[in-house]
């Protein structure tokens, strides 16, 4: 493990951290970087044990977040560590035992562009009610939203190989939500994410730990359905688009086309729904998910896609309707909600899809 780091960012530690970092030791873990993420002079002598351990200190005056304090980390170790096999980043409050750092390190050697995640069971008794019940929400939110089930998306115990660690900086967030911002940018760029079960570990009701049950889940939220929203943003806007123009144009038209109603109605109905799918394959490739593939490409996608949507509302009409006796109007509503929903996980995932942009970013 000469050549693995072990990262790890502290706010407020106690003794357990020099523990901690010995047991580490006894694991050939000698390469350890620590970021006081602004304890202040209370917890100066605790760092500075650490740093007589052998460990490399780096601080922030003040408190700026787990997400600065991993990226002051990750830029440190970039500068200044070179040669180097993996990361991994632990958490300071005693929740990540030494034999899992350990493994994740060895899984990590042999997957370098892999990102390996430590996951714990939840199901296991003794899990703090808050705890078991922020990581079951957020988890089935990623799954929805991503497509990728993950039994562990808040887990601090990860590791990575040097190129990813690079990757790393550019991801935004600063505090707790980083952590989950990472997962996002990596699911969608399909960079592979390896799970590892590591061991549940809550001492004194995680009693220890600086998240914030309410701000933090809330972030972590706002992170998780923020590119859904825009997605649903965009849809109601190029619906108003579509609407505005096709009525503007009928009464338009009138003058002109007296007597041919059906022909007015179908060039007012064409011109509109162009207008608003260019809008919404724009808003999207550009705002939603900030696809830097070729336009044409996955605007053929997005096209095809628009196409399928249709014969598949038709479809399902028709099935529900004729088959199952619902209602026509009922039926359309049932469709295209569901179509909404599967359209969102075909854009993100196939139309503009991020595979590849990562290299590039």
């Amino acid at each position: 493990m000469k050549q693995t780091i072990v990262l790890i960012p502290s706010l407020e530690p106690d003794g357990r951290l020099p523990v901690y970092v010995k047991e580490l030791g006894e694991y050939g873990l000698s390469h350890i970087v620590i970021v006081d993420d602004g304890s202040g002079n209370d917890y100066q002598d605790i760092f500075k044990e650490l740093e007589e351990f052998g460990c490399t200190l780096l601080r922030h005056r003040v408190n700026r977040g787990k997400g600065l304090a991993l990226k002051t980390g990750y830029e440190y170790i970039r500068r200044n560590m070179p040669g180097y096999t993996c990361i991994v980043t632990a958490d300071a409050d005693g929740q990540h035992a030494p034999e899992d750092v350990y493994r994740l390190a060895n899984a990590a050697e042999g997957h370098p562009d892999t990102l390996i995640l430590g996951t714990r069971d939840f199901k296991k008794a003794g899990i703090p009610v808050k705890s078991f019940i922020g990581n079951r929400v957020s988890s089935a939110i990623f799954a929805a939203l991503y497509g990728r089930s993950l039994p562990d998306t808040q887990s601090g115990l990860r590791a990575f190989g040097p190129k990813l660690a690079d990757r790393m900086l550019g991801i935004k967030g600063e505090r707790f939500e980083y952590e989950t911002q990472v997962l996002i940018t990596f699911i969608r760029s399909e960079i592979p994410v390896l799970t590892v079960p590591i061991q549940t570990i809550y001492e004194d009701e995680n009693r220890g730990t600086h998240f914030n049950a309410v701000r933090d889940s809330l972030k972590i939220m706002g992170i998780l359905g923020a590119d859904f929203m825009k997605f649903l943003s965009s849809s109601i806007t190029c619906s108003f688009i579509d609407i505005g123009i096709a009525w503007a144009l009928l009464d338009w038209l009138k003058p002109y086309m007296q007597g041919k109603d059906l022909l007015r109605i179908m060039i007012a109905t064409a011109f509109a729904r162009s207008v608003s799918i260019a809008v919404n394959y724009l808003l999207n490739k550009n705002l939603v998910f900030k696809s830097k593939n070729a336009a044409g490409h996955s605007l053929i996608r997005y096209l095809g896609l628009c196409v399928f949507n249709i014969l598949l509302s038709a479809a399902g009409v028709y099935i529900l309707h004729i088959n199952l006796g619902f209602n026509e109007k009922m039926a359309k509503v049932l469709c295209d909600v569901c179509l909404f929903l599967l359209g969102y996980q075909i854009q993100q995932r196939w139309v503009f899809s991020r595979a590849g942009d990562w290299f590039h970013e």
